[in-house]
């Protein structure tokens, strides 16, 4: 069952320590025609989650109690929608720790409002493409459609061919694109086991998926090693802005 629920009225979530820029990005977006609702905390926003309507979390990774890192990946746990860092943390390190575990965006501070606006639209706009697009035996993204029933891959509209456990797997990470999938959740989709700490077979697989994928010339999407966490589906090597 989801955690979060996603609604057609855009509500924005805003969790941001910071009450004063809290304040002025909620009543810029608000004008702007967007629900807004900001917490000062991880868990302050936890604590309420289970009831709010979410169609974006825009988060500071600097905050009390949890960070945002830590909050970003218990979302992706069961939220599937935007995700959006809004940090004064520059590093590259940072940048590509936020995208790696799961966020769409990665913004610094300070930005401008109308660019925080465009970026959010972005998210969202990119969000519902998505949705609309996904069956339950067909999945489209830019440049690559994946047809369950007719056991086809096609990148940059050519067939890729694949095995059919190859295919099974790559659905599986590409339904579930952005999260990071760690041998425990492989075992149990793919092999219909619990891991047991010592069987490679997944490692096996996807290291033969991985090295066939990602070799496509051209391909927008990589399937990424996350170090001791697992594996990911992912637009390839996004870089910092």
């Amino acid at each position: 069952m989801e955690y979060f629920t996603m609604s057609n009225e855009k509500h924005i979530i805003i969790i941001e320590d910071d009450i004063m820029l809290a304040d002025l990005t909620q009543n810029f977006l608000e004008q702007n025609q967007y629900k807004v609702t900001v917490f000062n905390s991880a868990n302050a926003f936890l604590d309420k989650a289970q009831s709010l309507n979410i169609d974006i979390i825009i988060c500071d990774i600097n905050l009390p109690e949890m960070n945002g890192f830590e909050l970003c990946e218990l979302s992706r746990k069961r939220y599937n929608g935007p995700f959006v860092f809004l940090t004064a943390r520059k590093d590259d390190a940072d940048h590509i720790q936020g995208l790696s575990i799961g966020a769409d965006d990665y913004i610094n501070k300070p930005v401008k409002p109308p660019l925080l606006l465009a970026r959010i639209k972005a998210a969202l706009r990119t969000n519902e493409r998505n949705k609309s697009d996904i069956t339950s035996n067909c999945i489209k993204l830019e440049n690559l459609t994946i047809d369950k029933d007719a056991r086809l891959l096609s990148v940059n509209s050519k067939p890729i061919p694949l095995t059919s456990d190859e295919l099974d797997l790559l659905w599986l990470f590409i339904a579930k694109m952005n999260k990071t999938l760690s041998r425990d959740d492989l075992f149990l989709e793919v092999i219909g086991r619990q891991y047991d700490g010592q069987d490679r077979v997944i490692d096996a697989r996807v290291s033969r998926l991985r090295k066939k994928f990602n070799a496509i010339e051209d391909n927008p999407y990589e399937i990424k090693t996350i170090w001791r966490k697992g594996y990911t589906f992912a637009s390839r090597g996004l870089p910092p802005q």
